[in-house]
């Protein structure tokens, strides 16, 4: 005879359940960048790199997009320029310039999990600094600036754009509007703070970044958190130290921060 269990025998089923959610929800996430189907463009790294690239390429539109792995926005965007390159079938060119990462092992890591067949090049610190400098760049991401066959340039746009987008700013005589192809259109201010909750540091930043956002624009993430440090990873916020703050307005990105004087700043660069 089976014996009927008490309700009891199965309380363990939702306990785990919720301990696995997370982890769910962290592979599910990646999966619209992952797909086994593109093949790895070339890492490249250096100014030079990108400069040999615009001289090769001469001919043929180019989109240029600068971007960083700890720009939510530009991790979004960067699937629609690559999908618009690989469609064209070596009719346009097409590069994704990381000048936001201070360590290349951050790229590299962040190339073990998303696929891009569009070539990428990484800059260090100096070589971001000489290349914003000599562009007229701001601290903003994502930015694109896209070329004509001539070497034109013909578009510089900060902030996120749809597939559409780049597709007709890579046709010939058929330019975009540059107000166009955003995904989000309200500019809405928000901040993210990584920090220890007990650290004086992290407890200023969370300060001013409340009364810059208002507390419903901020989130704070610890990384001695378990679940924080699962977030912080689908957002791809980076661990170059703590604390710091990424201040963003809609779908653009500015630098990362660590004292409450460069968070201002950084507000102004995006807002201006």
């Amino acid at each position: 005879m089976v014996a009927y269990r008490k309700l009891t025998d199965f309380l363990w089923i939702p306990i785990v359940l919720i301990f696995l959610f997370p982890v769910i929800r962290y592979s599910s996430s990646h999966t619209a960048m992952d797909d086994c189907q593109v093949v790895q463009g070339p890492l490249m790294t250096g100014r030079e790199a990108l400069d040999s690239f615009l001289s090769e390429n001469v001919g043929k539109p180019i989109i240029v997009n600068f971007w960083a792995t700890w720009c939510t926005p530009c991790v979004g965007e960067l699937p629609h320029i690559d999908e618009v390159f690989r469609s064209m079938d070596g009719s346009i060119a097409a590069v994704a310039v990381d000048l936001g990462d201070l360590e290349l092992e951050i790229l590299l890591q962040f190339r073990e999990e998303v696929n891009l067949s569009m070539p990428v090049i990484w800059l260090n610190e100096n070589d971001a600094t000489r290349l914003k400098d000599d562009w007229d760049l701001s601290d903003v991401l994502p930015v694109t600036v896209v070329f004509d066959s001539r070497g034109n340039e013909i578009i510089r746009a900060a902030g996120t754009r749809d597939e559409s987008f780049f597709r007709n700013a890579v046709a010939e005589g058929s330019l975009p509007d540059i107000a166009s192809g955003h995904e989000s259109v309200e500019q809405v201010l928000h901040i993210n703070v990584v920090g220890f909750g007990a650290d004086s540091l992290t407890e200023m930043l969370m300060a001013v970044a409340v009364d810059l956002a208002g507390e419903e624009g901020v989130d704070f993430y610890d990384p001695s958190i378990p679940a924080d440090i699962l977030s912080m990873e689908e957002l791809y916020l980076p661990n170059p130290g703590y604390p710091y703050a990424q201040p963003c307005a809609g779908d653009a990105c500015g630098q990362l921060v660590r004292t409450p004087e460069e968070l201002h700043q950084a507000l102004l660069n995006l807002t201006n």
